[in-house]
């Protein structure tokens, strides 16, 4: 597999400036990072022979400002709608999201985001009584690892400074209610746009039954699983996640 020839730049979202990896030719397609990275990763290389990535980092992470008024999970999703009608210069463009990522398209989809397809892997937000999200907050950073990976070779690398800003807005975005929405099974159904939810057969973050329950509240919902992988399956078998997003956005 060849690296793609990533640029950085910075993109202007009604004043928000949003530092942005790109790469690839072909149409447009919108990558929502995890909690963990907003770096570039082999997932995004094979994503990328076959479309022109755009990977923003969401105010907060990475080196993208936190501006005053983004607080919330809404705050972002409204957000990221905004980039998608950029990003696709007005028109319906495919989007990724992985983990947090996946959440915020889901819910920039509701909110009318103009998104052709919507693929979400392992993402959070459903309210299940009696199966909440495992609370990583309070583990050691090796308890993190083994809950979040099968293989930590998949980890990236990330500098302490990034680590740091990426933990705390992760927090600021999902400490209460933690990691889900209790509202959101009311709200999914405005998403129109065929949406793939994808599932590491091994997540330990998250059990399944999170994912078919968005699948479930979605009107054109799927939900398919990736063999060996943790949460983190993008970057645990990114390319067995890669067929089965390219599959699904083709």
């Amino acid at each position: 597999m060849a690296q793609a020839a990533v640029t950085q730049t910075t993109l202007d979202i009604r004043g928000v400036p949003l530092v942005v990896r790109q790469a690839g030719d072909g149409p447009p397609l919108l990558y929502l990072h995890d909690e963990l990275s907003t770096g570039w990763n082999p997932f995004l290389d094979l994503l990328a022979e076959r479309f022109h990535v755009v990977a923003p980092e969401i105010p907060g992470f990475g080196d993208t400002a936190l501006p005053d008024w983004v607080e919330t999970i809404a705050d972002v999703a409204f957000l990221v709608t905004d980039v998608a009608d950029v990003v696709g210069s007005g028109a319906p463009i495919a989007v990724v999201g992985a983990s947090l990522g996946g959440w915020l398209a889901l819910e920039a989809g509701l909110r009318g985001a103009a998104f052709s397809r919507v693929a979400a892997i392992g993402s959070p937000g459903a309210y299940i009584p009696g199966d909440p999200p495992t609370d990583y907050f309070f583990m050691t950073p090796e308890e993190r690892l083994a809950l979040l990976f099968n293989d930590p070779s998949g980890v990236p690398e990330i500098n302490e400074d990034h680590s740091v800003r990426n933990q705390a807005m992760t927090a600021r975005l999902v400490w209460q209610p933690r990691y889900v929405s209790p509202k959101l099974e009311h709200r999914i159904h405005r998403i129109t746009s065929p949406t793939l939810v994808a599932w590491g057969s091994d997540d330990r973050f998250l059990s399944q039954a999170h994912g078919q329950a968005l699948v479930d509240y979605l009107l054109a919902g799927s939900l398919t699983v990736v063999p060996n992988a943790g949460h983190f399956a993008a970057l645990d078998q990114p390319d067995a996640t890669a067929k089965i997003i390219l599959d699904f956005l083709s």
